[in-house]
């Protein structure tokens, strides 16, 4: 790794793997004064930092890299270009120790968060065929909130939604909402995602061959109806319900 950036998670991962443990010990004081301005010149700027970040992936991820490259066009970038250097020997230091694998870390060690699938069926942008406009949440206050209604937008900044293996339309990595159909009403928002293996009806969507999102618990399909998404009867020719993920 060069400078400085990502080897506070390279140190975690490692710890943890290859058998030690880091504790948080009550009323303890960690102290951490963070410069104005850095006294190391950055000549990449910050794609050192992301260089770091994959070569961290590389050695301690395993296959649950893939999620990171997903949503790190960057790091994606810098892998496919193989630039980040000869990460060979922290590999044999890795199997030298007989490290754990990165599974192993996150079922014990992190088991509370929520892992995307590694290879999910559908992901990015969720495009209206029709409208030409994504699907999309503003935020409030910076952050998203349960309850917040849907909208289709042309946004630049539309959000990134994965098509999970429950059948869920999640937003975005490690935000735990969900698109939630309102049962009674033509209105969809988010709603917090349901923790069992199986979706909540409300959260359940399927894609059919005819390019329409529809809930199998109301029958309905997704539609962008002048800026806004609801649910509507399905209609195979309807162009307002044509939806595709870019």
């Amino acid at each position: 790794m060069e400078f400085w950036g990502g080897e506070n998670l390279e140190m975690s991962f490692r710890v943890w793997q290859c058998g030690g443990l880091l504790e948080i010990i009550p009323c303890s004081v960690v102290g951490h004064i963070f410069r104005k301005k850095s006294p190391h010149t950055f000549p990449n700027g910050s794609s050192v930092i992301t260089r770091n970040l994959v070569r961290l992936a590389e050695v301690w991820m395993d296959d649950y890299k893939e999620i990171f490259y997903r949503l790190n066009r960057v790091a994606a970038s810098i892998f496919k270009m193989n630039s980040f250097g000869d990460v060979s020997e922290r590999r044999q230091l890795r199997e030298k120790l007989r490290c754990k694998n990165f599974s192993w870390y996150l079922n014990s060690v992190y088991p509370e968060t929520y892992v995307p699938d590694i290879r999910p069926t559908m992901y990015g942008q969720l495009e209206n065929s029709g409208w030409q406009c994504q699907l999309d949440v503003k935020k409030t206050k910076k952050h998203w909130e349960p309850g917040q209604m849907v909208t289709c937008n042309n946004r630049i900044e539309a959000q990134y939604y994965e098509y999970t293996s429950k059948q869920e339309i999640r937003l975005s990595f490690g935000i735990k909402l969900c698109l939630h159909a309102d049962p009674g009403k033509a209105s969809v928002c988010l709603e917090w995602c349901h923790p069992k293996e199986k979706a909540a009806p409300e959260q359940a969507w399927i894609f059919t061959e005819t390019n329409q999102v529809m809930n199998p618990s109301s029958g309905k399909c997704l539609a962008a109806a002048g800026g806004n998404v609801i649910l509507t009867s399905c209609k195979s020719a309807e162009v307002s319900q044509k939806w595709a993920f870019i």
